[in-house]
């Protein structure tokens, strides 16, 4: 570990300048009516403060995998002194790559890893379960790196996916009046149309005249329902998702659809 890794990760500078004033402090002090005697500070906008930049310590230890934990830790100690707090503070983000504190369990299928809780919630994971980068295997001490890992983008991106398809399906878009969906298996494609607008009726009873909104339906092929402007947010009865859900936008719905051939599949890196 290089020994400077402290200073990289807690004490790099940063550049403040959210008054106006010049770096160099010049504006200030120039100003009219700024006082003749000024500290030796006064009028610099200069400040650093610690900051956690952990790339740095996060590429090093990923470089180490395959290494017995006890020579990496070794040589971290070696160079990192507890006694400071700006070092000790680099001790203690180490638990945020590594997982220190494992054991292995015996099962019908041979055995598993499990990583004790290190922060809330405080409970036991299995190695497949967890989100750290890298582990300490409890039968060798070596230092590997964690197969099922997944980062919090990723992690993210994943379930939106995993809900976008089961509650959705999947959807491309082609333009603004074509998308193509995948239903039951299999790939169509869809275009779209405006639902009409709503218009005013006026209707007489007696001397009395009245308003009232009425909303021409028309029949979308993909969810198989009558829909309306009013409508266009509502789910379906059958519980299938509404047009804002399925197409983007309340107000369209799918005038035809028609399945794609070889070719077109091909054109589009689509399977099914």
């Amino acid at each position: 570990m290089r020994e400077d890794m402290f200073k990289v990760i807690v004490e790099r500078p940063r550049l403040v300048n959210s008054n106006g004033y010049s770096r160099d402090g010049r504006k200030y002090r120039n100003h009219e009516e700024t006082p003749n005697h000024l500290g030796m500070k006064r009028g610099y906008n200069l400040k650093k403060w610690l900051n956690e930049n952990l790339a740095p310590l996060r590429r090093y230890l990923e470089k180490q995998v395959n290494r017995p934990w006890n020579k990496v830790y070794g040589e971290i100690r070696a160079t990192i002194d507890p006694r400071s707090t700006v070092k000790l503070h680099v001790l203690q983000h180490i638990d945020d790559f590594v997982a220190i504190d494992t054991h292995w369990v015996e099962t019908a299928s041979g055995g598993k890893i499990i990583i004790r809780g290190q922060r809330w919630p405080r409970k036991d994971v299995p190695l497949e379960e967890s989100r750290m980068i890298l582990y300490v295997h409890p039968r060798t001490g070596i230092l590997l790196r964690n197969r099922h890992y997944v980062s919090y983008d990723k992690r993210r991106r994943l379930e939106r996916e995993a809900a976008q398809t089961g509650k959705l399906g999947v959807r491309r878009m082609i333009s603004d009046d074509e998308q193509l969906h995948l239903i039951g298996g299999i790939w169509y494609r869809v275009t779209l149309g405006v639902l009409p607008p709503a218009r005013m009726r006026i209707r007489q009873s007696g001397s009395e005249i009245q308003k009232e909104t009425v909303n021409h339906a028309c029949w979308d092929v993909v969810r198989k329902v009558w829909v309306s402007r009013q409508d266009g947010h509502i789910d379906a009865k059958d519980g299938q998702p509404s047009n804002f859900e399925l197409y983007g936008d309340p107000n369209k719905y799918a005038v035809s659809k028609q399945q794609l051939n070889a070719h077109e599949l091909r054109n589009y890196g689509l399977k099914t």
